[in-house]
């Protein structure tokens, strides 16, 4: 779609939004797959290994 952005920032305006940059964008993706589920271990392999997260610190 080679109108993608201008229909984002159309739609962004209309809901009164105020867009992230991209940089404050990847730094709350970045928290929310570290931090989210921080105190819980997935467990659902026939061994009875924990998942390894496939995010680090």
């Amino acid at each position: 779609m080679p109108d993608l952005v201008a229909r984002r920032d159309r739609a962004a305006r209309a809901l009164g939004l105020d867009l992230p940059t991209e940089a404050e964008a990847l730094t709350t993706l970045h928290r929310v797959a570290t931090e989210a589920g921080r105190n819980f271990v997935l467990v659902l392999t026939p061994e009875g290994t924990p998942y390894e997260r496939l995010i680090g610190d």
